[in-house]
């Protein structure tokens, strides 16, 4: 017997042909200037230059009026603003060969220029924005805004799906975007030349827990007694015949008992010894998380502000030396977590400090 089948219309995958047309605008009455090659981009010349630049924000301004497109804006221009190519096969093909990147550029331009958004390759801003990262591809500037004069929305970055990341450059890129007042803006092409995009950001998750600093004397006493008298078992330590256990976020009610899990049982110990722990799971710990494990999340924590029995954990956290390597792993992790309606967490030391880098899909 079989469940009752779901009757749905796939998502139809854009294809972009060449050659034609991708808007519904009417083309002008005669046929507008073709891009000539010039200083390694491609000329257009006025007036159809003003247009472009001024309206569309795109292109860079050339002495006489013209204005040079990178490739990417090219093929925008072909598809969205009637400009012609003689042989737009042979052109991709060429330009392909010089640059074997280019199909990712061109699809982020087509998809975040999609609904009259102004995206800006860096190579035309350089004078303006002399303090973005070389990672930086673009800058975006949202529809209302007035391109030359605002200082723009987003810095967007574009990757592969087997790229491999490189988490401490990562998050400085993330903190030099965020130095410049604009939101990291990632475009992620997978192999079927369809893009995500995502929002980048640094968290510094927070709970209401109570801390072993918190306890009265007796109480902390009481602590040290639990821990003295604890028991090894599997995976963590137990303490039998608990009836009132002073740190709700720390260990498992279970056959009367605490369980403690390892990084726990440390913590604790450190506290009862006078010693101070500097890992992860201590600097969570002193935020006054709940911790518990995130196995059925691929993760090493989920992370509660309050009690389990008050919400969900808005987090998951893994520590950046069991993160993905490539953005093909973090795209699923991100999935996963959005699907049960937690934000993922990168959790790594960077600038002597721990920072939690959040990537989440945008839209």
């Amino acid at each position: 017997m079989t469940g009752r089948q779901r009757n749905y219309t796939p998502r139809v995958r854009t294809t972009r042909p060449l050659g034609a047309s991708r808007t519904p605008n009417a083309p002008p009455g005669a046929q507008l200037p073709e891009p000539v090659s010039q200083d390694g981009l491609w000329y257009i010349p006025p007036p159809l230059s003003q247009r472009l630049h001024e309206k569309s924000a795109l292109g860079l301004r050339t002495t006489d009026g013209g204005i040079l497109l990178t490739p990417e804006e090219v093929l925008f221009c072909h598809w969205y603003r009637h400009v012609p190519l003689t042989n737009p096969g042979a052109w991709l093909e060429r330009e392909m060969a010089i640059d074997s990147g280019l199909e990712a550029n061109v699809i982020a331009m087509d998809i975040l220029r999609n609904g009259g958004e102004r995206v800006v390759p860096m190579k035309h801003l350089k004078t303006r924005f002399p303090n973005v990262s070389p990672n930086t591809w673009a800058i975006r500037f949202e529809r209302h805004e007035a391109w030359r004069q605002h200082a723009g929305y987003s810095q967007v970055r574009v990757q592969r799906t087997h790229d491999e990341v490189d988490w401490e450059e990562l998050n400085q890129w993330v903190q030099s975007v965020l130095e410049n007042n604009h939101v990291p803006e990632l475009c992620v092409i997978d192999d079927e030349l369809d893009a995500t995009v995502y929002i980048l950001s640094h968290e510094q998750p927070k709970g209401d827990q109570i801390l072993p600093s918190d306890l009265t004397p007796d109480l902390y006493n009481e602590l040290d007694s639990f821990i003295s008298r604890s028991v090894a078992v599997e995976n963590g330590m137990f303490i039998s015949d608990v009836v009132s256990w002073p740190l709700p976020s720390i260990g498992i009610e279970h056959f009367s008992g605490r369980f403690l899990r390892h990084e726990e049982y440390e913590y604790l110990q450190n506290l009862t010894k006078d010693k101070t722990a500097k890992n992860l799971y201590a600097f969570l710990a002193s935020q006054r998380l709940l911790l518990r494990p995130g196995f059925k999340y691929g993760c090493l924590w989920r992370a509660y502000e309050t009690g389990i029995s008050v919400e969900h954990a808005p987090w998951l956290i893994q520590p950046v030396h069991d993160a993905p390597t490539n953005w093909e792993g973090i795209c699923l992790a991100v999935r996963l977590a959005e699907g049960v309606n937690k934000r993922w967490l990168c959790a790594s030391q960077f600038e002597g400090d721990w920072t939690f880098l959040n990537i989440q899909r945008s839209g």
